[in-house]
């Protein structure tokens, strides 16, 4: 697979603001850059259908994805975004059990198994965030099949939103044991990701979650660069 960087605005930026960056970044982004990565943008949920809109004028090589998913199907959730509410959307990616859903929302592995299926059947691919702390306890939650469709994120919490990335070496070691645990599955690094570091990142995995870095449209396109 090409190499995966996925822009996640986590809640940030309105969805004017949205399409400003879109528009910034998609006119200025050289199609040789895009055409040697996998490049994916996941902003709010209000932004998604204007986003898309932007995608489809221009005309770039970027998808996009969303940064959570029900645990539940269509029904009687209030609050909730089912898949059958994004059904006539593009979403190529669905982050699923991100650190802060855990840390600030209260999601337990259990929850994060359950919009792992919710994404496979809505033809979506979850990328499954873990740490070490709760790695095995979340690949044992989830059918060994789905797991295998996955995509996994190392995201340490020590290093998300917090400028202090973690060492290569470190990072090296938890993908061999997301492959002796899951299998061959694609692994992805997330955690204060920039320009700087990204390529030792992208030595030992299959790509990043950028967060801070992509929020501005020029020092994501320099990501991108630093990266081609």
């Amino acid at each position: 697979m090409s190499k995966l960087i996925l822009a996640n605005f986590k809640s940030n930026k309105s969805i004017i603001d949205t399409n400003l960056w879109f528009e910034k970044f998609l006119k200025n982004i050289d199609d040789s850059v895009l055409s040697k990565l996998d490049v994916s943008v996941a902003p709010s949920f209000v932004a998604l259908v204007s986003a898309e809109k932007v995608l489809e004028k221009i005309g770039k090589n970027v998808s996009l994805s969303i940064q959570n998913i029900s645990s539940f199907p269509a029904g009687s959730y209030t609050g909730a975004i089912s898949g059958q509410n994004l059904s006539g959307l593009k979403i190529k990616y669905a982050v699923v059990g991100h650190s802060e859903r855990r840390k600030y929302f209260g999601e337990k592995s259990s929850d994060v198994a359950l919009k792992v299926t919710q994404s496979l059947q809505n033809g979506i691919m979850p990328i499954l965030c873990v740490d070490t702390e709760y790695l095995e306890e979340q690949f044992g939650l989830i059918d060994k099949k789905e797991l295998e469709k996955c995509i996994v994120a190392y995201e340490p919490i020590s290093a998300i939103g917090t400028g202090k990335n973690a060492d290569v070496g470190k990072v090296k070691g938890v993908v061999e044991k997301v492959k002796r645990l899951a299998g061959n599955v694609p692994i992805i690094y997330g955690g204060s990701v920039d320009e700087f570091n990204i390529n030792e990142y992208l030595m030992v995995t299959d790509g990043a979650l950028v967060g801070t870095a992509s929020l501005d449209a020029d020092q994501f396109q320099r990501l991108l660069e630093a990266v081609s």
